[in-house]
């Protein structure tokens, strides 16, 4: 006859080896992803010249991201609030031996309107089958939410959510037209605050967490109702990356923004909705998994207060 506490004990031994073989087929999955899948961005070079749409290109990971794409084959749509910085990266991009297409497109993310039907009139003439949503900016403060002026959250709240939500509306009708020749996708450049509470990034965080739940969304719609749509949706959890707006050293688990853009390329078009890109970042990911709730938010906490003390030296 079994004891209640024999019972106990064999239903958390099945608990806990069900626990670790979900771990070790995770990370086995993880490792496929990573070593063993082939490129699939070949899917959206078709026709006659395609093109890769790439906001706040002017600089970090935008930009690495649209050199990277531009030697792939793509002709290429860069973005920026800066027209002098653009014709640079402009500049830069085609220095190489290719001498496909670079377009400027210039506008403010954080401004309260964007005449979005004036960029798509200049646009009638190509095929967009790529759109690269990079704008966006985090700045690590001291302040709380109450603490910050209302200006500024609406401010980054406009570049980080509202700008890319607005565009995707204004694209999404031509990019419908463009999928009935093949596939496009919409890749939305988002971060590992969007689960993980860090103290100080209010309102980023928030506004990468919508960002996420943006992208599944419209991707789900674009299969429920428009189903003679190929239009698809990725959102990427990125970790640190040294680029424009965060100068750090560069590190196997930092790396530098053109590293990271060859990972964000590789990755397009995998038919995943959530991606990692880069497998320093989705091991550092799968083992915070296997942590405590609590645990995690103090190491945020802990990681804050750090960054701070860094760049209070550096001052």
């Amino acid at each position: 006859m079994f004891s209640l506490s024999s019972v106990t004990h064999v239903g958390l031994t099945a608990i806990g080896t069900a626990i670790a073989l979900k771990a070790t087929y995770d990370f086995t999955s993880l490792l496929y992803f990573h070593f063993l899948s082939p490129p699939t961005y070949t899917r959206f070079l078709y026709g006659k010249a395609p093109y890769a749409l790439i906001t706040g290109a002017s600089d970090g990971i935008g930009k690495a991201v649209a050199k990277e794409l531009y030697s792939k084959g793509f002709n290429i749509i860069i973005h920026g609030r800066n027209l002098e910085k653009l014709e640079k990266v402009r500049e830069e991009i085609q220095s190489t031996s290719n001498k496909r297409d670079v377009r400027i497109w210039v506008a403010d993310a954080s401004a309260p309107e964007i005449d979005f039907v004036d960029a798509l009139r200049e646009w009638k003439d190509i095929e967009i089958t790529l759109v690269i949503h990079n704008v966006g900016a985090a700045q690590l403060t001291n302040a709380s939410i109450d603490g910050i002026p209302t200006e500024t959250l609406l401010r980054d709240l406009r570049l980080n959510a509202t700008f890319p939500y607005l565009l995707t509306r204004a694209l999404l009708p031509g990019l419908r037209k463009t999928s009935r020749s093949g596939p496009v996708e919409l890749i939305f450049i988002g971060s590992v605050a969007s689960d993980l509470p860090i103290p100080g990034l209010n309102p980023y965080g928030p506004s990468k967490a919508f960002m996420r739940q943006m992208s599944k969304t419209i991707g789900a719609e674009e299969c429920a109702i428009h189903k003679e749509s190929d239009v698809s949706t990725m959102f990427l959890q990125v970790a640190e990356v040294s680029s424009g707006s965060h100068r750090s050293a560069v590190t196997l688990f930092g790396p530098s923004a053109e590293t990271y853009a060859k990972s964000v390329v590789s990755k397009v078009g995998c038919g995943r909705s959530v991606v990692v890109p880069y497998v320093w970042h989705a091991m550092q990911i799968w083992f915070m998994g296997l942590l405590p709730e609590r645990l995690l938010a103090k190491s945020a906490a802990d990681a804050a207060v750090g960054e701070h003390k860094r760049m209070a030296k550096e001052a």
